[in-house]
């Protein structure tokens, strides 16, 4: 039986909502293991969210689940997942927030629905969390629901912004390989040269560097790129053939 789960969400923390499911959880399962993944993504930042789970679940032992809620549609017709990948479970809506994961080993759109209220504006507490419950209780997902072949998925193939840390650096997700021979285009400024280092750069120079997720993050030596370029998650970028 897993026994460890982790937990992202654009809940906050300013609010009660994040402390709800977790006791929601822990009221059937007492000893188990959270790890808070973030809660701080900018309100219904999918894109982000998808980033940082596809980027971070693998640090986690086989069996683990992952919990994961930045649900703008939550009380629509919009439909919960299990998806499994890995080794790895996780919950959450059917809305692209498991894009880098497809395709999974399998995708289960859940039709079971636990007892009791559901708030149309809470599912993370009402409806995500028993889920958690019953795959922590032993049960697969096709007994919660049916085999779904065509998950909502984001574009994420095309050269863009995935995630603006706290530091400032602007995650892309283009890998190092592409950039062989080219620049890297964003805000009318042209990008070549990936540093190893921030510390290779001159004090607040922009630069590149590949990140630790092993993509190409948009830097600036002790400053905020995000803020300087005026960036965004979601902002397109360009791959040109180097001048």
């Amino acid at each position: 039986m897993p026994r460890l789960v982790s937990f992202l969400s654009d809940f906050g923390l300013t609010d009660g909502y994040v402390a709800q499911v977790k006791a929601r959880i822990l009221s059937e399962f007492p000893d188990l293991t959270i790890v808070d993944i973030t809660h701080d993504l900018d309100a219904y930042d999918i894109l982000s969210g998808a980033w940082l789970i596809s980027t971070t679940y693998t640090a986690f032992p086989g069996g683990a689940i992952h919990l994961a809620v930045v649900d703008p549609g939550v009380g629509t017709s919009r439909r919960p997942l299990i998806v499994e990948k890995a080794g790895h479970t996780f919950v959450g809506p059917d809305n692209g927030l498991f894009s880098f994961l497809y395709p999974a080993d399998t995708v289960t759109s859940i039709t079971w629905r636990p007892p009791g209220a559901i708030s149309p504006s809470f599912h993370g507490r009402d409806l995500f969390a028993p889920m958690v419950i019953r795959l922590l209780s032993g049960a697969t997902p096709l007994e919660l629901g049916d085999a779904l072949p065509d998950p909502i998925s984001m574009d994420i193939a095309s050269p863009r912004v995935v995630h603006i840390d706290r530091f400032g650096n602007i995650v892309t997700n283009i890998r190092p390989e592409q950039l062989q021979g080219h620049s890297l285009i964003i805000q009318g400024r042209n990008l070549k040269e990936i540093k190893e280092t921030f510390a290779d750069l001159p004090k607040n120079g922009l630069g590149l560097i590949v990140g630790s997720a092993g993509t190409v993050e948009i830097v600036a030596r002790q400053d905020h790129a995000a803020r300087r370029l005026d960036a965004r998650v979601g902002m397109p970028v360009a791959i040109a053939p180097a001048p």
